[in-house]
């Protein structure tokens, strides 16, 4: 046999590699552009081919479940993805799935009809829907999050005193490193409210306890000085909600990374957390939308600012998301909430005017960074104010997964983040 049949007999093409993963040759495609899997060419020969042996442990590595989500009737969705998407290296936690973000099979906007943050969080650590059973820390972390909170810069982002707060709360439990389930579920359950803890207050708090969608009221205290409606809080309730769990994104690669290391879950927090703050991440933060915003006084202002960001070579950030094939399904629901939210009308013009503009001249719809842009600029919300919430939400997500890399075996479960 020569050495090129014998190079045959080790190697497969891509669309072979498809069908024995359960996935498109697109996805395949984008498993080689990140590292998961390498391709070679043979002589004479411009096809991409893939190693078997590589292919078939890639097929047999923990997780990998080509099917690996239910639908809303109870069938298996695909996690198949495009090219654009990036690959879905099987996560029961969460996934996008066409135009829908599912959280353990369930569509994350039908969530906001029947849960508050507190029950979605508990359905993505466990996988079965339940009341929440969010609680406050002990005082003694109170105090410790206050005497921090007391000697931060008066300038300091939320983000930075998130980032710190998670530092603390690992630093003051001796237990930080038992990864069993139940200990990472314990420290998860106080994490959320602790954070919001960390956030010096602009109103009083009206609730002693968390009860209900109660984290929404007390963070609420911490980002506006004004009294919340129904609706207000509706719409911070839908943000923590819609913002739990975004599948691999760059931000869960990095805390499951962080989990496969077997770093604790304030450290898997803080890995996420610091991807998260990049301004370029995904269709940009809601802290420079905030701030783009910020710079339009009126509606007439709209078309001169935008044009004058273009001249300048800035960004005009918060619309597109390319995992989805449509508009961002989070976004969409979001603006809904924003608009029957109240708050500064001028404002609410403005950010009417924005989104129509940029969908006609582009026709681009806006995302998630986006919604939380204006909701912080409509509501006059500290500078930053985006970020904060969608770390306090999104680190459901993030220890749900790292549950999930702490539960594989060690070594066996390949990086989330190469390429």
């Amino acid at each position: 046999m020569s050495l090129t049949a014998r190079r045959r007999d080790d190697v497969m093409p891509v669309s072979q590699a498809a069908k024995m993963l359960g996935v498109k040759p697109a996805t395949v495609y984008a498993y080689i552009s990140r590292g998961l899997l390498s391709s070679t060419r043979l002589p004479e020969d411009r096809r991409s081919w893939i190693s078997r042996a590589e292919v078939e442990a890639f097929a047999r590595r923990p997780g990998a479940r080509p099917v690996a989500l239910s639908g809303t009737d109870g069938d298996p969705v695909p996690l198949e993805t495009t090219a654009a998407a990036g690959p879905v290296v099987g996560s029961d936690v969460g996934g996008i799935v066409g135009h829908r973000l599912l959280y353990r099979g369930r569509d994350a906007t039908d969530l906001l009809k029947s849960g508050s943050y507190g029950a979605v969080a508990e359905l993505l650590w466990t996988g079965r829907p339940g009341t929440s059973q969010l609680r406050l820390p002990e005082q003694p972390t109170r105090d410790l999050l206050a005497t921090l909170q007391d000697t931060m810069p008066t300038a300091s982002l939320p983000l930075d005193r998130l980032k710190a707060a998670a530092v603390l709360l690992g630093a003051s439990d001796p237990f930080r490193y038992d990864l069993s389930r139940s200990a990472v579920i314990s420290i998860a359950r106080t994490l959320a409210p602790a954070f919001v803890e960390s956030l010096p207050a602009r109103a009083p708090a009206r609730e002693a306890q968390l009860e209900g969608d109660s984290l929404a009221t007390r963070l609420w205290s911490k980002l506006s000085d004004a009294e919340p409606s129904p609706a207000q809080l509706s719409l911070l309730s839908g943000a923590l909600i819609l913002l739990a769990e975004h599948g691999l994104g760059p931000s869960t690669r990095a805390a499951r990374e962080a989990a496969g290391s077997e770093a604790d879950p304030y450290s898997v927090v803080l890995a996420g957390t610091s991807v998260a703050s990049g301004l370029l991440l995904g269709g940009g933060s809601s802290l420079a939308v905030q701030a783009w915003l910020e710079e339009i006084d009126s509606v007439t202002e709209v078309p001169q600012v935008l044009a004058d960001r273009l001249v300048r070579g800035d960004r005009v950030s918060g619309f597109g998301q390319p995992r989805y094939p449509g508009p961002d399904p989070r976004a969409a629901a979001l603006m809904t909430l924003l608009a029957d939210s109240g708050g500064d009308q001028d404002r609410q013009h403005i950010v009417r005017e924005v989104v129509d503009l940029v969908r006609s001249r582009r026709d681009l719809a806006p995302n998630a960074e986006f919604a939380l842009g204006a909701m912080c600029f409509v509501h006059r919300m500290p500078r930053g104010a985006g970020e904060a919430v969608f770390v306090i939400a999104r680190s459901a997500g993030w220890i749900a997964h790292a549950i999930e890399e702490y539960e594989t075996a060690p070594g066996t479960n390949p990086p989330f983040t190469r390429g």
